[in-house]
This record gives structure tokens, C-alpha cells and sequence, in this order.
């Protein structure tokens, strides 16, 4: 008994580090016995850490609900609008939608109410014509102008740097502005006989018509120079 105890007692005081360390953890007094020097963390970390990432996941799905409402709120308008559309799935009532507004952009290109409306291209027509009337002198030539180009505050000083050039007079004259497109319809005589070309007039409003869509293409690149997305966003929707 007294070799077990004697060997007990040089266990205790080997100089181990293991026994060191496991025989410090039995010292009541010890102050090694403060665990938080070994860095396991708490509980509280792992709930808090639980509850964001629960409240990551509810925000997210109350947005994906969000936009789920909305697209079906849509879904609904379209129906409405749509004739027999009730039993159609999605996919197919999109379709149908893409073709109804194909054939309604078709029909507006071909009525007469929506011919002078601006195009999405900028062109310039220029068609000379003799008329004879008693308005005006004999063999009186004129010419019916279209001018179709961005909405710019710019483009009329442009058309009447034109016209003083030609020394042309307006007889008549409609503008009409849609969706930032512009489009000039009038009607020019000479002011005194100068045998004006309807070739050289066109070439001449042309290069007006470069000039006003070099402008825009300018105003564009310095919108897009600014940094601030507020900004942009507010430049932008007047360009547009």
C-alpha cells in the first residue's frame, strides 16, 4: 500500500505539462480554473447569430411575397384587357399580350390620324412642288418639308438658320412632340426668285440634323459622367 501511495504521490508531482495542466484543474484556489481564457465562446453568440440570420430569412421571403403579389396583381390587369384570356397560363397570356400590341402598333403605323406623329429615326424629307393658284405668282414652286428628329431645344434655332440662308418663308408650320421625339412639318416658298434646289435644301437640314443629334449624344455622355445615382437617375428621366 505504501509503494501505491508513494507512486501515487510521484505521479502528482512529475513535471509532466500534462500533469501540470490536469493537476492544476483540481486546485479549488486556483485561478487557472476561469475557463474563459480558453476562448470557447458563449451561448448568447450562437442565439444572437440564430435570431439575424431568422431575421435575414423573414425579410426575404416577405419580399419575394412582395413581388409575387405584384406580378400577379399585373397578371390580373393583363386578363382584364385581354379578350378570352381566363383559361390561358401565363406563359401564353404574355403572348398574346406581345401579339395584340404588335397588330395595335401595326394599325397605328397605317392610319392617317397617326402619319405625321414623329418615328423613332430622324430623317429629312424635302418634296418640291409647282403650284398655281391665285394665291401665289405663276409657276410658283414650294416645297412640303418634314423634319423628324430628338426632342431639342435646339433644333428650331437650327431649321430657321436654314430657311434665312435659303431666304425661304414658312406658308405653314406644325410641331408635334412625342416621347422625346420631335416632328416639324411646314410648308417654304422663296422670298424672292433664287432658284433654290430641293437637293441643296436637303443637304443643308441634314447637317442641321447632325448637328442636334451630336448635341444629344453630347448631353448623354455628361450624364453618364456623373457619379451620383440620384442624379443620373434624374438627368436621365428628362433626356429620356
Amino acid at each position: 500500500m505504501e509503494d501505491s501511495y508513494d507512486s501515487a504521490a510521484k505521479w502528482s508531482d512529475s513535471t509532466s505539462p500534462y500533469n501540470m495542466v490536469s493537476w492544476s484543474l483540481l486546485q479549488p484556489d486556483s485561478s487557472d480554473t476561469d475557463l474563459s481564457r480558453f476562448n470557447l465562446g458563449s451561448s448568447d453568440e450562437f442565439v444572437g447569430g440564430n435570431d439575424k440570420a431568422e431575421s435575414v430569412s423573414r425579410s426575404h421571403r416577405l419580399a419575394e411575397k412582395r413581388r409575387r403579389d405584384r406580378i400577379n396583381s399585373h397578371l390580373s390587369a393583363l386578363r382584364k384587357l385581354v379578350p378570352d384570356s381566363d383559361k390561358l397560363d401565363k406563359a401564353s397570356l404574355l403572348e398574346r399580350v406581345i401579339e395584340q400590341v404588335k397588330e395595335l402598333k401595326q394599325n397605328a403605323k397605317e392610319s392617317p390620324i397617326f402619319q405625321d406623329l414623329p418615328t423613332e429615326a430622324d430623317e429629312v424629307i424635302v418634296l418640291p412642288e409647282t403650284i398655281t393658284t391665285n394665291d401665289f405668282k405663276p409657276d410658283t414652286i414650294i416645297f412640303k418639308t418634314s423634319f423628324c428628329c430628338p426632342d431639342q431645344t435646339e433644333a428650331i434655332p437650327e431649321i430657321v438658320g436654314v430657311l434665312t440662308k435659303f431666304q425661304l418663308e414658312a406658308i405653314k408650320a406644325e410641331i408635334i412632340c412625342v416621347g422625346g421625339r420631335m416632328r416639324i412639318n411646314f410648308i417654304l416658298k422663296e422670298t424672292i426668285t433664287t432658284a433654290t434646289s430641293a437637293k441643296a435644301l436637303k443637304q443643308s437640314l441634314c447637317a442641321a440634323l447632325n448637328r442636334i443629334t451630336s448635341l444629344t449624344s453630347s448631353s448623354s455622355s455628361s450624364v453618364c459622367r456623373i457619379r451620383s445615382k440620384r442624379q443620373r437617375w434624374f438627368l436621365s428621366s428628362n433626356y429620356s
